[in-house]
């Protein structure tokens, strides 16, 4: 059958065009399912334009290509998500995670962080939840700073542009009536493991492309330094901070409930 016949062919004709309707435009995306989806979809494409040739021989070895072809690419899109690789601090502002002579220190016991996906707006938060244990000998005024930075460089200051129905269904979620949110939190910690305080703080996580989280905790410790201004000016003030790597492992809304893994924690001064 010639070519002219062939392209003739309603059936053949009809097969073509649905297969290459449904292929459709395509974007490689960041998230490994949207990825092979957009792999089906060039797969259809191409295979459309294959089951217009005369000959099986080169629709067998299209078809081979195709699929070589796109197990690289999907490959090279990061299907595996690697491990967080700990946010480098220069080793003159790292810091012995004890209290320093004459310093007084709160315990610090930190809980998961986990993403909430709000059932009603869709949207994305990362809350974490700890526990602050007053044990340096009288009663300390409690109000941590808490912030979040993702490897896109962008930090976040726990509470900003969160609603507050988000915070009251986060706090139903965790289900500990002693877990306040970071604004019941505040104000004077007692001593003793009795009159501990518990408390998360939630942050926006749209967009949600971050591979990587450093959540940096300062309040907990009354040991500081003052050093010289690198691009001149006044002194600064660095303050004893608590700092935290995160991995955050391919799509997390595909695993909510699962907290992230630490892969680092260490004291800093920032």
């Amino acid at each position: 059958i010639d070519r002219a016949a062939r392209c003739r062919d309603p059936p053949k004709t009809a097969v073509i065009a649905s297969v290459r309707r449904l292929a459709g435009g395509v974007k490689i995306s960041n998230e490994p399912c949207a990825n092979w989806f957009t792999a089906c979809r060039v797969a259809l494409q191409l295979f459309a334009t294959l089951f217009g040739m005369a000959s099986f021989r080169w629709i067998f070895v299209g078809c081979v290509a195709i699929v070589t072809a796109l197990t690289a690419a999907i490959s090279s899109h990061g299907m595996a998500t690697p491990p967080a690789a700990p946010l480098p601090t220069s080793p003159d502002l790292v810091v012995p995670a004890e209290a320093a002579p004459g310093q007084w220190q709160i315990e610090f016991v930190a809980g998961p962080m986990r993403l909430y996906i709000d059932p009603e707006s869709a949207e994305s938060y990362w809350y974490f939840t700890y526990k602050a244990v007053n044990r340096t000998g009288q009663d300390r005024w409690w109000a941590p700073k808490l912030e979040l930075l993702d490897d896109h460089g962008r930090l976040q200051r726990s509470g900003k542009e969160v609603p507050v129905i988000i915070g009251k269904r986060i706090q139903a979620l965790i289900g500990n009536p002693l877990v306040e949110d970071q604004y019941q939190v505040l104000g004077e910690i007692h001593q003793g493991e009795s009159n501990a305080k518990e408390g998360f703080v939630v942050w926006k996580a749209a967009p949600l492309d971050a591979t990587e989280l450093h959540l940096f905790v300062r309040g907990i410790s009354s040991e500081f330094k003052r050093m010289e201004n690198p691009k001149g000016g006044p002194e600064v003030v660095l303050h004893k901070t608590l700092k935290r790597d995160y991995r955050v492992p391919g799509d997390p809304r595909a695993t909510p409930a699962t907290p992230l893994v630490c892969e680092q924690t260490e004291w800093i001064l920032r």
